[in-house]
């Protein structure tokens, strides 16, 4: 059960002006088992999370008074997964590893966005992003990326691997890189042509996994291990709030952000 408390205040000049006041707000529950993505689900799809019909349209028009959305997700209990690899042992040695990073009770590494943001201002995001293959592990777990931005993948590992980027709704890869020599950097754009939440995994080591966020719009965020996140440059109107986590599953709620507003949400799963 995902609890929420949402407040909103004025963008502060000082503390003794702030008003903040509680709002009542209501939670949907996307359906998926915690650990199985549901971004294809109906509504809730980050490949369409944009404005006009199909979800995909998004235009650089910063709004002339914007809002601010910034929030903290809390809960679930962090566990170590010991896993033992059963092949390519040289390089592949036993490790342990959560998939519920936390500081101080926050969820790390859970994808937030806003569904239904047609116009805004322009995605600052770096063109250029990288994921590592070390130790047959692949990092960072989870970021984010621009629609068509290159990612440049590095290998450190000196065994064959066979990667497969294949995004949340879409049947086949979008892409496939083999490696097989330690230093070895491969880049691709064919990973984040379009928007959407993109599985990264190797056939030939089942254990090896990440993903990449690839972002229509600027209102995507990857938490922080406290579990905070930010939004600026929000333009006024109701959305959709989108909150995924890989072992949590997924949860909705209603948002509405209003001009020179700063918008505060505190979730907990």
């Amino acid at each position: 059960m995902l609890s929420l408390l949402l407040m909103i205040g004025c963008a502060p000049q000082s503390e003794a002006r702030t008003r903040i006041a509680d709002v009542e707000a209501t939670i949907g529950t996307a359906a998926n088992p915690a650990g199985a993505p549901s971004d294809a689900s109906r509504g809730g799809s980050l490949a369409r999370a944009a404005g006009g019909p199909a979800g995909t349209d998004y235009r650089v028009q910063p709004a002339p008074t914007p809002g601010v959305v910034l929030g903290t997700i809390s809960g679930g209990s962090p566990k170590d997964t010991s896993i033992a690899p059963t092949h390519d042992l040289a390089v592949c040695r036993p490790f342990s590893e959560t998939l519920l990073v936390s500081r101080d009770g926050g969820v790390g590494d859970a994808v937030v966005w806003l569904n239904g943001v047609g116009s805004g201002p322009r995605d600052d995001a770096p063109r250029r992003v990288r994921l590592t293959l070390d130790g047959c592990r692949l990092s960072p777990r989870v970021q984010r990326m621009a629609a068509g931005s290159t990612l440049l993948v590095n290998s450190r590992d000196a065994m064959m691997s066979r990667l497969q980027f294949t995004a949340t709704g879409e049947a086949a890869p979008r892409a496939t890189l083999l490696l097989s020599d330690a230093g070895q950097v491969v880049p691709t754009a064919q990973a984040s042509a379009a928007p959407g939440l993109v599985r990264v995994s190797d056939d030939l080591h089942p254990w090896v996994r990440a993903w990449l966020v690839v972002a229509p719009h600027p209102f995507v965020a990857v938490t922080a291990a406290d579990g905070t996140f930010r939004f600026d440059g929000v333009p006024p109107g109701r959305y959709t709030l989108h909150v995924w986590h890989e072992r949590l599953g997924t949860r909705e709620t209603r948002v509405r952000v209003e001009g020179g507003v700063q918008t505060r949400l505190q979730l907990a799963y």
